[in-house]
This record gives C-alpha cells, sequence and structure tokens, in this order.
C-alpha cells in the first residue's frame, strides 16, 4: 500500500472544510485487513483459530460487535484490555505484534493511535529493571509504564525481582488503578495469575480485560 492511499483508512467522515481528528476517526477494516495480508500473509488464519483472531480484530478496529462468536466469557467492553491465554505457539505473540507493527504504520502515516501501543515482554521489562538499578545513568523508570496502551508479552515467565517483588503485578496493579488499556498475552491460566500476584490482581481482571482463551496445535511443530 503506497502512502498516497492512506487517506481511505478514515471510516468516519469529516466535514468538508475540516481537518479530520485522526484520534477520534476509525481505521476502515478493508483497509486494515490489507495491510496485515500485504505484510503477514504466512500467518495461518483456519477453522479452528479464526473466531479468536476475528475478534480480536474487531475489538482493535472498535466494532461493537467484537464478541459476536462468544469466544469472551467475562463481559465484554471496548473500555477493557485483552488478556489472551492459551497454548504454546498457537500465535499470540505474533498475532500481537502484527498489530504493532501495522499500527506503527498507520501511526506514521495518519497520526491515528487506534492500533498504536508499546510493547515490551516481561522477561525484557525485567532485565532493564536489573540494569537501572545497577547504573544510576539509566532511563528507565516503571512509572513510565503506567500511562498510556500497553502491550505484556510472556506475562507470568518472568522471574521476581531479587526473588521477593513482583514488578508485573506492581505494574498491573498501578494500571488497572488509573484505568489503562492493557494487552497480555500468557501461557498461564488467570487462575495461575490470580495466585502468584495476588487476590488484589486476581479479582481485577474480569473488569480489566477481555479474557480469550486460545487453544490449539503449535506452529512451531
Amino acid at each position: 500500500m503506497t502512502s498516497n492511499q492512506f487517506p481511505d483508512i478514515i471510516s468516519k467522515s469529516v466535514g468538508k472544510n475540516r481537518q479530520p481528528d485522526f484520534k477520534r476517526t476509525l481505521v476502515s477494516k478493508q483497509v486494515f485487513w490489507n495491510l496485515f495480508r500485504a505484510q503477514y500473509p504466512e500467518f495461518q488464519i483456519t477453522e479452528e483459530n479464526q473466531h479468536i483472531i476475528f475478534s480480536i480484530f474487531r475489538y482493535f478496529l472498535q466494532q461493537q460487535d467484537f464478541n459476536e462468536f462468544g469466544i469472551i466469557k467475562n463481559k465484554p467492553g471496548l473500555d477493557k484490555g485483552l488478556l489472551v491465554f492459551g497454548d504454546y505457539g498457537v500465535g499470540k505473540t505474533t498475532l500481537f505484534d502484527a498489530i504493532h507493527h501495522i499500527g506503527r504504520k498507520i501511526l506514521d502515516q495518519t497520526r491515528s493511535t487506534q492500533l498504536w501501543f508499546p510493547k515490551i515482554s516481561t522477561v525484557n521489562l525485567l532485565t532493564r529493571y536489573y540494569e537501572s538499578q545497577q547504573n544510576k545513568n539509566s532511563n528507565f523508570k516503571l512509572e513510565d509504564y503506567y500511562r498510556g496502551k500497553l502491550y505484556l508479552d510472556d506475562v507470568g515467565k518472568e522471574d521476581k525481582a531479587y526473588n521477593r517483588e513482583e514488578i508485573i503485578g506492581k505494574l498491573l496493579f498501578e494500571r488497572h488503578r488509573k484505568k489503562l488499556k492493557t494487552f497480555v498475552t500468557t501461557n498461564e491460566k488467570p487462575s495461575a495469575i490470580a495466585k502468584r500476584y495476588g487476590h488484589h490482581i486476581g479479582d481485577r481482571l474480569p473488569e480489566m480485560f477481555n479474557i480469550i482463551k486460545w487453544e490449539g496445535k503449535s506452529w512451531r511443530e
């Protein structure tokens, strides 16, 4: 897709003499799909996973019917984040990386932040936290992750900081308190996340996230 095609990305019309508010106008599903297929032709959408994938696409495209297939068992809401858990290798991280990449491309071309979110794995975040404790010149601050949207990959895979502090649990708690949208992929069940980080996190998972279980055959086999 060339840059001169990007005006078609806006699905909400604006007045003839007005400039569009790119933060409020919606990304067209056709443009998103074209970008996804052009950038990730190898991504396998099958009969087994299509309802999950299309529900996630609809969520990011802000469609009210995003849970048409009923894969979200807790109360769904576009004002919540996403917690996608399940088997290894089914494509959770790959899908969110794809949306992240497309979101960046759209942001660069149109200034629309609808599909844009920073991302970091919990293991990498903990590594950066350690480095900041040892290097006084480090610009890493955990508080920087207490704002805006954020995608956390591999939640539950990280160690405790210094074998005692649950940095990710603290981060999730603060983001919930500030009512920020968080996107999580994990191989851990919500019950395991609640057990690890405590009831003050576990009790808040259904109100913080649209919870999606993703099972299937691993691509890595």
